[in-house]
């Protein structure tokens, strides 16, 4: 039990850290925020290009593929390996393992939380529903049609593929998480349910936090 409530208590502790912002505010970081502010606002320009190209690849062999990459972005396959992880780590005594499985169910939450409240603030229409890139409808919950940016289940699978990808000090398995995340990438937009701004918002999101939690982990095991 006590256990539990130390892991609790490093939950809320690395969701401070990730808030802090005042140790990289400085020039550099700045100047290199505003580029990405400028390449992300490019990407909104090629939107409807992108969506009109993955319009016509569609085969069998597509679909297979990008189900894949569906299956791989939604919420309870990373459940489930935080689960197995964190139980058997608790069982085993194995902290490693233990604390393998807190950091996916970390990187879940706190990227999921950030996307729910930008897709909610937000409200930009689907690609689906033939309102056009540039269409928004702020704050209205009213239906899933206008929860398109940032992508949820792209930010799902990009948190869960930073933190596995960061268990192992492998290239080629680290090639392989990234792989599986670009699957659910693409797959979405192949699948018409977000635009290419979509997910590169969402994947954004989560790999940082991914990465900030296995720098976090790393320093605690110095």
């Amino acid at each position: 039990m006590n256990i539990i409530k130390e892991d609790l208590k490093s939950i809320l502790n690395d969701s401070k850290s990730l808030t802090r912002f005042t140790n990289i505010l400085n020039y550099r970081t700045l100047l290199i925020g505003a580029l990405l502010v400028i390449v992300y606002g490019s990407i909104f320009l090629i939107d409807q290009s992108v969506r009109d190209i993955f319009a016509k690849i569609h085969t069998d062999y597509f679909d297979f593929v990008f189900n894949v990459g569906h299956l791989y972005g939604k919420y309870y396959l990373t459940l489930i390996f935080f689960v197995s992880f964190y139980l058997i780590g608790l069982i085993l005594k194995n902290e490693r393992v233990r604390k393998n499985g807190l950091r996916i169910f970390e990187a879940f939450i706190f990227s999921g939380i950030m996307v729910t409240v930008l897709k909610t603030l937000i409200g930009r229409w689907r690609p689906y529903t033939g309102k056009g890139s540039f269409a928004f409808d702020p704050f209205n919950l009213s239906s899933n049609d206008h929860f398109s940016l940032p992508s949820g289940d792209v930010a799902i699978a990009f948190a869960f593929s930073t933190i596995a990808a960061g268990f192992l000090k492998n290239r080629y398995w680290k090639v392989f998480c990234y792989f599986l995340a670009a699957l659910t990438f693409f797959g979405r937009i192949y699948h018409d349910q977000h635009w290419m701004s979509d997910v590169t918002l969402g994947a954004f999101i989560s790999t940082i936090i991914g990465m900030k939690l296995n720098l976090i982990s790393k320093k605690e095991q110095i």
